[in-house]
């Protein structure tokens, strides 16, 4: 089943002041962060479709090994470029994906869900939602091509796929990049401002909750494991005295998400698993070793260790000593002396962990703590 990306590209980026498709991002291109995200999310072949200045687009296009269609009426609008390139798609399309070269941060496993999703149940169009909002690029079944292509263009791709809006279908995704275009030079400098994909930000953590059904209340905990965790990564950090330093965006985010699925057995390795599925691979392996420790004795703390302690120093919002924390799974366990064992050999990992980092950041966290907290609240 052949499933085609179609990037347009054929605008005069007028708001923009320069040619948004050649513009450098992530170490690269607008236009081969589009490619890279339709390749690598499942997208049997890209076709770019090109029209101002077409040479330096379609020379960037074939250099990375995609296809080139000019446009010849760019100017009358972007529905033309549409057309233009449905004309020219292979005839053994099944579906294909629509993504404006201005809208470069959609994630591959957006597109990657999105494909998996056609082939498992075919629909007339299946759009990326971010929290109920529709986003790019929708993927729309090939037997629509000749609807488009028919289309006089009053309202552009919109009409058309109004008109099969019962035939659609919305898949949410933790991917606030189908909902962010780069039109104006503010909005470029707030995508290249962005920290590693590979991350979630604050509000795709906030999707990722709502996915995976976490309780309110664990939200609750998370944000406090997340405050607190910061906070120790800072003081360690101004203790090293700039080497060392620790990533406050990893600390906060693998916080945030360090029991997103609390309700699935194994919940460690189950969040760690959406996550790594989702392309946030930056803090997988933080959420899946949140329950022990494990570190070596001449290793330096990194994030995992500030957020495996901020997690065992609050008992739901509650900031508790480790002893309270693993007293009530001890006593859960009282009866099984191979898991009291277990528990206690746990602790004791635990306290070794927490003296380290107190003589590293010159913290006694249990007094600490709940003070620098309140104080960061006022």
């Amino acid at each position: 089943m052949k499933i085609y990306g179609l990037i347009l590209a054929a605008g005069f980026s007028s708001r923009m002041g320069k040619l948004k498709a050649l513009l450098p991002l992530e170490s690269c291109t607008v236009l081969s962060n589009c490619i890279r995200s339709l390749v690598n999310g499942g997208a049997s072949d890209v076709f770019v479709v090109t029209g101002h200045m077409a040479d330096q687009v379609g020379a960037e296009a074939r250099a990375l090994g995609m296809h080139e269609i000019y446009n010849p009426d760019y100017e009358q609008g972007m529905f033309t470029s549409v057309k233009a390139g449905l004309q020219k798609l292979p005839d053994d399309a099944a579906a294909f994906l629509v993504l404006p070269v201005d809208i470069p941060l959609v994630r591959s496993s957006t597109i990657r869900a999105l494909t998996f999703d056609y082939t498992s149940e075919p629909a007339d169009i299946i759009y990326p939602c971010f929290r109920g909002e529709r986003g790019h690029p929708p993927l729309i079944d090939a037997k629509l091509i000749p609807e488009i292509i028919a289309h006089d263009g009053k309202g552009g791709l919109r009409t058309v796929l109004e008109r099969h809006d019962n035939k659609a279908r919305e898949l949410n995704m933790p991917d606030l990049g189908i909902l962010r275009d780069l039109d104006t030079p503010d909005d470029y400098e707030k995508a290249r401002r962005i920290p590693q994909r590979r991350i979630p930000l604050p509000e795709e953590c906030e999707a990722l909750w709502e996915l995976a059904e976490t309780p309110m209340q664990t939200r609750e905990h998370c944000k406090t494991v997340a405050e607190a965790a910061c906070l120790m990564a800072k003081a360690l950090n101004k203790s090293r005295n700039h080497k060392n330093q620790l990533n406050l965006n990893v600390v906060k985010c693998a916080a945030l998400m360090h029991d997103v699925a609390k309700l699935k057995r194994n919940h460690e390795a189950a969040g760690a698993a959406i996550l790594a599925g989702y392309g946030f691979s930056g803090i997988a392996n933080i959420v899946a070793s949140h329950r022990d420790t494990d570190i070596k004795p001449e290793s330096p703390l990194t994030e995992r260790e500030i957020v495996f302690l901020a997690d065992k120093l609050f008992q739901g919002t509650n900031p508790v000593s480790l002893d309270q924390r693993y007293g009530k799974t001890l006593e859960r366990w009282k009866d099984d002396p191979e898991a009291v064992k277990a528990i206690t050999e746990r602790l004791a990992r635990a306290k070794d962990l927490l003296q380290r980092y107190e003589q590293e950041a010159g913290l006694n966290i249990p007094s600490h703590l709940p003070k620098l907290m309140a104080k960061e609240l006022v």
